[in-house]
């Protein structure tokens, strides 16, 4: 059957006697799922953020989008479960108050606004981290994919977001649709279809969603690092995938409210719940990346003091990498230089990623800040002897993922 917030009278009349004290609903899911995840999601872009600008001393644009989607975050984190509590979601249409519906309206209004900046931020950030990690390691045909990813992103980012304001004219006729009073009176409202509208946009969003998730495969795949390392970035980015899931449940949801039921109330508590844990987990996805930096950092891991780029052969990279006699650096034991260039720095070390001839440095931390360019590539292997291209990739690989 037709659905959506305009039963018939017919069907408004099947409906069974109010109860607005103790009526029937499915709980306050939205409000625990928001308060399990936010602690996370906050954690994870502080600790990308503290990475990038104080440990790495090098933010780069999709640190700067990432700090704009904040707010969004924030807001979307406090208003949804707000709505689907105080507003009755997950409770049937006939057992909420109506002189409730038009403030619930606005509030839908603000969401939806809200969601499609704040997601739209994150993907762009998302790609542009991407775009970052694969410049050195994969075909420009990958770049070009993901340049062109960014733009559909934006494009369909300010077109969902103008889409709201323009769909009811004049915009109050969106929430003042519900108004009983009003529509007792017999008020026209000229409006768009508002479920074609939305279930579009959840579909490009998905879409995106999976363009996100697929995109890094091509980067670890052809990467020449151990296994080890390929499973762990594969763990990272199989994150980007729960969040595509989740964004398709909350399409299918929004079809369903539009198109198979007038009790919108009801499939509303889908829809926010799903909401919440796509928000959450396209975060996380986001931020994933930097945190094993920071808790080696700041958790005092052991695998501090194995790893091959420990401070001793920071020293012996700094010397090697300091020195003008062209000697090359001692060996291990197997004969092969396993230098890391840990404490050489270069003339863009202070632009971050701004710099377009991107190369590396590493602050006192340990932490590479910056991408090796080939001019001193070719420098550092006449002084350190050879690189192997296995090596070549890890070090870039690392300069963006801090392990």
């Amino acid at each position: 059957m037709p659905g959506g917030p305009h039963p018939p009278l017919e069907v408004i009349a099947s409906w069974p006697p109010a109860n607005l004290v103790n009526p029937a609903g499915r709980g306050r899911v939205t409000t625990w799922l928001a308060c399990a995840f936010s602690p996370i999601t906050f954690f994870c872009i502080f600790a990308r953020l503290w990475v990038r600008f104080r440990l790495q001393r090098s933010p780069g644009w999709d640190d700067w989008l990432m700090i704009a989607a904040l707010p969004f975050i924030i807001a979307l984190s406090i208003l949804v479960p707000y709505t689907a509590d105080h507003f009755h979601s997950g409770v049937h249409i006939w057992d909420v108050d109506l002189t409730l519906f038009t403030v619930q309206r606005k509030l839908i209004l603000t969401i939806e606004v809200l969601f499609v900046l704040g997601g739209g931020l994150i993907k762009i950030s998302i790609l542009l981290f991407f775009r970052r990690l694969g410049s050195r390691g994969v075909s420009k045909t990958f770049r070009i994919i993901t340049w062109v990813a960014i733009g559909f992103q934006l494009g369909s980012t300010i077109a969902f977001f103008i889409s709201p304001f323009v769909g009811c004219r004049p915009i109050s006729a969106y929430w003042e649709q519900s108004d009983v009073v009003k529509i007792a009176q017999g008020v026209k409202f000229n409006c768009n279809d508002e479920g074609a509208a939305i279930t579009a946009a959840g579909v490009v969003s998905t879409v995106q969603d999976v363009i996100t998730a697929v995109l890094p495969n091509f980067i670890y795949w052809k990467a020449q690092i151990p296994i080890r390392q390929k499973v762990a970035l594969m763990a990272i980015f199989a994150i980007g995938y729960m969040a595509a899931a989740f964004g398709a449940l909350r399409t299918y949801a929004t079809w369903v409210l539009f198109y198979e039921t007038y009790d919108v109330s009801w499939q509303l508590w889908e829809i926010w719940n799903y909401t919440t844990l796509e928000l959450h987990i396209g975060v996380i996805c986001a931020n994933a990346p930097a945190l094993k930096a920071f808790i080696k950092k700041y958790l005092d891991i052991n695998s501090i003091a194995s790893n091959p780029r420990g401070h001793s052969s920071e020293a012996k990279s700094s010397q090697a990498c300091s020195s003008q006699t062209g000697s090359k650096v001692s060996s291990n034991p197997s004969g092969k230089s396993k230098s890391k260039f840990a404490a050489w720095r270069n003339p863009y070390a202070n632009h971050g990623y701004y710099s377009q001839p991107t190369q590396m440095s590493m602050d006192e931390d340990g932490l590479v800040a910056n991408r090796i360019s080939e001019e001193n590539m070719a420098s550092i292997q006449h002084t350190s002897g050879d690189f192997t291209q296995s090596e070549r990739y890890s070090a870039s690989t690392d300069v963006e993922l801090g392990v």
